[in-house]
């Protein structure tokens, strides 16, 4: 369906926010175009193109050639030749299931495994906590619970013109894919219910995409895109944390590095609110937020330390937001 992308997935890739960019290329028929393929001469004199298509086409599916580079990223050389391939789905698996920090469902190889009644009514509680704000985030959070209603907040609290600052807007695009990309392929792996699905008493605000819980994408993939965007601006922090990250203040559960500028602050909060959003809305448990932002920051170290093509993408971004504090 044109204009509805949802932030867990949607094939439909159409996000409605560059209609800035496409100039006169719209979406509706153009009437009686048959008419001039009757008047063309036979032969047509064309020649072989020596120019190529224009390299700023349409953001949204550009940021798949991104997606490609982190996955060949993890290609590791033998030592007498050949390659290996480690999946970075099993990457993330690995770093999660390594860290005590959360409970991780479904997993034996879990350092803190969620296998006690005790642990899953901590998560249920925390979702039934939660739940005492929808009254007041209702609005937003149906608002975020589509792509262009999620992605227009980070616009917004940037000022990001998709038609003027091209390459932060397509840092924002690639940081979702492949926060999309990792989060369904997790999400595959843990296969966990969905909270309501444990305690109907939850009654979720909406209803949540048809896929598993564990981890959180909106979590994923709204740290993804707002530690993308830290790496981009002017002022100087401890930013991408080092691996693996020490325990910190920006939200109880979860690892974090306190930033420095404001800028870099909103942007936490900012994901840290989408992510708190969907437990709010009884779609999500608290681990879920917390496995989400964990395999964000590794996402960030790796791509940070190992894709020349997205650290590129973040040097071409900085002149577009170096006035920022």
């Amino acid at each position: 369906m044109p204009g509805r992308l949802d932030l867990d997935l949607d094939l439909d890739l159409d996000l409605d926010l560059d209609l800035a960019v496409r100039g006169g290329r719209g979406r509706s028929a153009r009437y009686n175009t048959e008419d001039y393929p009757k008047l063309a001469p036979i032969p047509p004199n064309v020649n072989v193109p020596t120019l190529r298509y224009a390299p700023g086409w349409n953001p949204e599916y550009r940021a798949w050639a991104y997606v490609y580079d982190f996955i060949a990223s993890f290609v590791q050389p033998h030592a007498g030749g050949g390659v290996d391939l480690v999946h970075p789905i099993d990457r993330s698996r690995d770093q999660i299931n390594a860290q005590n920090f959360f409970p991780v469902p479904n997993e034996p190889a879990a350092a803190n495994r969620l296998d006690t009644p005790a642990k899953m009514r901590d998560q249920i509680t925390g979702v039934l906590d939660a739940s005492i704000d929808r009254a007041d985030r209702a609005r937003e959070i149906i608002d975020q619970a589509t792509a262009p209603g999620a992605l227009r907040y980070w616009t917004g609290l940037l000022h990001i013109d998709p038609s003027k600052e091209t390459n932060t807007f397509l840092l924002i695009l690639v940081a979702r894919k492949i926060g999309e990309f990792v989060a369904m392929g997790l999400k595959n792996h843990y296969s966990m219910r969905r909270p309501a699905q444990v305690y109907p008493w939850i009654m979720p605000l909406i209803d949540g995409p048809d896929t598993p819980s564990f981890p959180s994408s909106h979590s994923l993939q709204a740290h993804l895109i707002s530690g993308a965007l830290k790496l981009a601006l002017p002022t100087p922090e401890f930013w991408p944390p080092a691996w693996p990250p020490v325990q910190g203040p920006l939200l109880p559960v979860l690892p974090a590095v306190t930033s420095a500028g404001e800028t870099a602050k909103a942007l936490d909060v900012l994901a840290d609110r989408v992510a708190r959003n969907r437990e709010i809305a009884g779609v999500h448990y608290p681990m879920d937020s917390a496995g989400g932002y964990y395999a964000a920051l590794y996402c960030i170290y790796w791509l940070n330390n190992n894709v020349v093509s997205f650290q590129n993408l973040v040097n071409a971004s900085k002149p577009e937001l170096s006035d920022l504090p």
